[in-house]
This record gives C-alpha cells, sequence and structure tokens, in this order.
C-alpha cells in the first residue's frame, strides 16, 4: 500500500504544477493578446503618421513590446518544458 501512496502523492504534486502552469499560461495567453493589440495599434499609428520624424519613436515601441511578449511567450514555454522533462 506504500506504493500507492507515493504514487498518490506524485501524482497530486503533478496535479497541482499542471493546474498552476496552465493558470499562468492563461494569463500569459492575455497579456500576449494585449501587447499584440498594443504593436497592432502602434503600426496603425506608423502607417498613418505623414510625418518621419515620429517613425524612430514608434517603431521602438513597437519593438519594446515585442522583445516583452516573445519573453514572456519563451518562459511559459521553458515552464511547460520543465514540467515534461520532470514527469515524462
Amino acid at each position: 500500500m506504500s506504493g500507492t501512496t507515493g504514487q498518490d502523492d506524485k501524482f497530486e504534486e503533478l496535479r497541482k504544477i499542471l493546474v498552476r502552469e496552465v493558470q499562468r499560461t492563461q494569463e500569459v495567453a492575455h497579456k500576449l493578446t494585449d501587447d499584440l493589440t498594443a504593436i497592432g495599434g502602434y503600426a496603425e499609428i506608423m502607417v498613418m503618421r505623414t510625418g518621419e520624424e515620429q517613425t524612430p519613436h514608434e517603431l521602438k515601441k513597437v519593438l519594446a513590446r515585442a522583445k516583452q511578449s516573445i519573453l514572456l511567450l519563451q518562459d511559459c514555454v521553458s515552464n511547460l518544458r520543465e514540467v515534461q522533462r520532470r514527469y515524462s
């Protein structure tokens, strides 16, 4: 019976980790949606603007938001890979 308890404990630990990662993934997805919406907005502003002097500033905003989104996504994927490695 002690083997079953150990397996149950491992299963419960895995379940908790997966639930946390799924919740975090959902939060990241919402954040990425917000960031991508902002990126789209900045890009639209760049297209509509006729003044060349604003383009570098707007491009920096686009790049910063894109880099933030990429880092969030990479972190999320890394965590999910770690869970997979640990429990495969």
